[in-house]
């Protein structure tokens, strides 16, 4: 069930009626059969593949807290066996074997294994990552192992996050499915205000700029560098859009409940160097590979050559578990460089800073991180490493002599000039919101102007849906991770 669809538009206000109008006892349950129907939506029968990975991390959970010694660890590996095996199969099995029968053909060799028909599930590697996170958790003895089966399965399956994040850790979401949710005005305003947020960014800018993205990246070799340098500049908002508003509107969907949902973006694009990008991108899968897999590796305490070699890994793994793709791995290269190159560079990078002034140093940082991250999108974008090389090559070599209205194929003038001013005043919004949010800004202001913003904010939406060159609902790019 996707979030901008009109079943949604249903299904989220009868059960968030009935959670509120059902005793305690009754509302969790009811959480739990909604989430069912919410991922059921899409294909049914792998449910059954949440089903066991809940039975199997429930009953690790209490076997890790009751062992002793050598047994805590066994049942540890059990759980995270389980989990990535389960995404290995249904992720990776395909690519692991289309390169290795390649692998075979240029060495002579027989390879008859044929690839298998599979669809990988919905969010699979954010509800195996939320679930590893508990059993893991356990282990540290940082959580009790959860007793309720039925509470331990809604945190796995918890609608609003259940198949794009953000990724739960179990301290900070499991207690709050005890506690006793009272309605509040507050709560609803606050939720609706994520949700309607989250609701422009992916409808009326992400599904907007996307139609150019598709157009050019479907096939590269047809536009120029100029085109294909667009393109790739609209996916850096599209990807941001879209991901970021589906945040959003799972947090507002929380909110109205009383559920708090961790924050996972916080204006990535205004960031100053790679890593500060990284403190603000993704933040809880930025944050489970920095706790479960970078500080386990040793972090930065072995030295510098062993905390790049982390970096690097950390990073190479993170490429991997966004996709099954050559494409996907180079991303998280690239990344994995431009972090370790920002380590090696620190003190060069001190006496620059010294000699520029501060205003032109944050400038010249911004844009360079801004273009490191928009180089290593065309990876993540295209469909192969050729496309890839294809579209960098061109960029670097032909972006001249091109009229202004031969740069966005796919989407008329009109629908161009909006695309551009609804990114602008996105801008505009998240340069404000540095310091405050916007809605909080204009809660402060008098009633009179409050409302006014309001209506003006609803009928500026209101037109751009009825002017949106999309028919019918969307996906959510990182459905398919």
């Amino acid at each position: 069930m996707l979030f901008n669809s009109p079943s949604f538009a249903v299904f989220f206000p009868v059960v968030t009626l009935l959670y509120f109008a059902l005793p305690q006892r009754a509302r969790a349950p009811l959480l739990l059969a909604a989430s069912c129907v919410f991922y059921m939506a899409f294909i049914p029968e792998y449910i059954l593949i949440l089903a066991f990975l809940i039975v199997v991390d429930y009953s690790a959970g209490l076997l890790i807290e009751s062992a002793r010694g050598p047994r805590r660890r066994a049942w540890l590996i059990v759980s995270l066996c389980a989990n990535i095996g389960i995404l290995g199969f249904f992720k990776y099995f395909n690519f692991l074997n289309d390169n290795l029968a390649a692998l075979a053909r240029v060495l002579g060799w027989n390879y008859s294994i044929e690839s298998l028909r599979i669809i990988l599930p919905i969010g699979l590697s954010f509800h195996t990552f939320q679930s590893m996170s508990y059993t893991i958790e356990v282990y540290r003895g940082r959580v009790p192992a959860e007793r309720s089966p039925l509470y331990f399965a809604l945190y796995v399956m918890f609608y609003p996050q259940l198949v794009a994040g953000p990724i739960e850790r179990p301290q900070h979401l499991l207690p709050q499915f005890r506690e006793h949710h009272r309605f509040t005005w507050a709560n609803f305003v606050q939720g609706m205000q994520l949700m309607v947020t989250g609701l422009f960014k992916k409808i009326v800018i992400a599904d907007r700029v996307a139609l150019v993205v598709n157009t050019v990246y479907a096939d590269p070799g047809q536009y120029s560098g100029a085109q294909l340098l667009v393109a790739t500049w609209l996916f850096a908002v599209q990807i941001y859009c879209d991901f970021a508003g589906y945040t959003e509107i799972a947090r507002g969907a929380a909110k109205i409940m009383g559920f708090d949902l961790m924050v996972n973006f916080n204006r990535p694009y205004l960031a100053t160097s790679i890593v500060d990008f990284w403190r603000r991108w993704h933040i809880s899968l930025s944050t489970w590979f920095r706790d479960y897999l970078y500080f386990p590796l040793g972090g930065n305490r072995r030295g510098r050559a062993r905390t790049c070699l982390n970096l690097a890994l950390v990073f190479l793994i993170s490429g991997l578990w966004h996709g099954a793709n050559w494409t996907f791995i180079i991303w998280g290269a690239l990344h994995g460089l431009f972090v370790v190159v920002y380590v090696l560079t620190e003190t060069p990078r001190a006496r620059l800073a010294a000699a520029l002034p501060a205003a032109l140093m944050t400038f010249l940082s911004w844009l360079l991180t801004f273009s490191l991250v928009t180089l290593a999108w065309v990876f993540f974008r295209a469909a192969t490493r050729h496309d890839a090389m294809l579209i960098l090559s061109k960029v670097f070599t032909e972006l001249g002599g091109l009229e202004a209205t031969d740069v966005h194929p796919g989407l008329d003038g009109l629908q161009f000039g909006l695309a551009l001013a609804v990114i602008a005043a996105l801008v505009v919004l998240e340069l404000v919101s540095t310091r405050r949010s916007v809605w909080a800004l204009i809660a402060a202001r008098p009633r009179w102007q409050r409302w006014a913003a309001y209506y003006a904010f609803g009928l500026a939406f209101g037109v751009l849906l009825l002017l949106s060159p999309q028919s019918g609902p969307q996906p959510f790019v990182y459905f398919q991770f």
